[in-house]
Formats: C-alpha cells, sequence, structure tokens
C-alpha cells in the first residue's frame, strides 16, 4: 500500500518444460494489513497469469517505488513444493476438488521476495521455501536490463511521503 512495487515481466519455465512469458501482469490491489510487515492472511485471484504445471524456476522484473531501483529476481523451486501443488488441499471448492494452485509473491524494499501458496480458508498461507531465491539489481541485471516502468525517474505519491516521515528505512519487518 504504501510502499508500492511493480512487476514488469515474468518468464516462467514449469515442470513440463513449457515456457511462458508474460507481460500483461495480473493487477496487485493494495492490502492495508500489509503496511510496514509481511501479511500472510492475502487472498487473491489469477486472471492473466496462469501455468499449466507448477513452476520449476520463475525469473521476474519489478521496479520498488520505494527504493527508486530495478529488481531481478530468480527463484527456483524444491521438489517439495510441486508435490504440494499437486496434492488435493483436502477440502473441496462448489464441490470441486480443492488444489494449492496459486502462489503469492510479496516485494519489499531492499528487493526482499517472499513467497507463499494460497490457502483455500481463512488462516495463514502456506510459506515457500525456494530451492534458490537471487535478486540482483543495478549493473548485475541481465534479463530484466531496460526493462522498467520507471524509465524517466520514480515519484513517491503523498501517501508513500506520508507513511515514510519520520521513519527508517527500510520502514518495517521484512
Amino acid at each position: 500500500k504504501a510502499l508500492p512495487a511493480s512487476v514488469n515481466f515474468v518468464t516462467l519455465l514449469d515442470e513440463k518444460q513449457v515456457h511462458y512469458t508474460f507481460r500483461t501482469l495480473d493487477s496487485v490491489q493494495s492490502n492495508p494489513s500489509s503496511v510496514g510487515k509481511w501479511y500472510q492472511r492475502v487472498v487473491r485471484d489469477s486472471q492473466f497469469n496462469k501455468a499449466r504445471h507448477p513452476p520449476l524456476g520463475i525469473i521476474f522484473c519489478w521496479d520498488s517505488i520505494l527504493d527508486k531501483k530495478t529488481y531481478e529476481t530468480h527463484i527456483t523451486f524444491s521438489q517439495a513444493t510441486r508435490d504440494r501443488m499437486h496434492a488435493p488441499a483436502g477440502i473441496t471448492m462448489f464441490g470441486d476438488t480443492a488444489w494449492y494452485d496459486t502462489m503469492l509473491f510479496g516485494l519489499a524494499p531492499e528487493g526482499k521476495v517472499r513467497i507463499w501458496l494460497q490457502t483455500l480458508k481463512i488462516g495463514d498461507n502456506l510459506t515457500v521455501q525456494p530451492e534458490k531465491l537471487v535478486t540482483l539489481s543495478g549493473r548485475e541485471l541481465r534479463v530484466c536490463k531496460n526493462i522498467s516502468n520507471h524509465k524517466q525517474g520514480y515519484d513517491y505519491s503523498q501517501t508513500t511521503k506520508d507513511f515514510i516521515k519520520d521513519k527508517t528505512y527500510p520502514y518495517g519487518e521484512w
């Protein structure tokens, strides 16, 4: 909400070796409960960015408005995460078997990234521990070089200015 980030590009390889590229990305709704900390009880619907099978790996490019920089995050997922996505959730939704088939990504200042599998009930989402997670910026960028929604520079909204006033960077517990 107060520390916005925008994802600009995603490339994903699923476990069946199908490659996906997403340039039109699902919208991100602000969540007042996540201000200043990770919040695990988020529920979102995916509209555009769907893969048929659980991911082996993802690379995505994102801008941290607060940090005024572009980040490139590389994630490799474990077999345990893919196995969890293949197993029924143990409940039904509208008479159909429910699955943990939606990943949520949290992006925070300093290029910090956290991942969850979305639960299907009120409660904490399942934390995903990736096999490997690396975030690059600056001269280290490879895939994300020149991919930004803010090529003309970054500007803070009044909400962000009000939130960071008299606080110490990185503005919360990540």
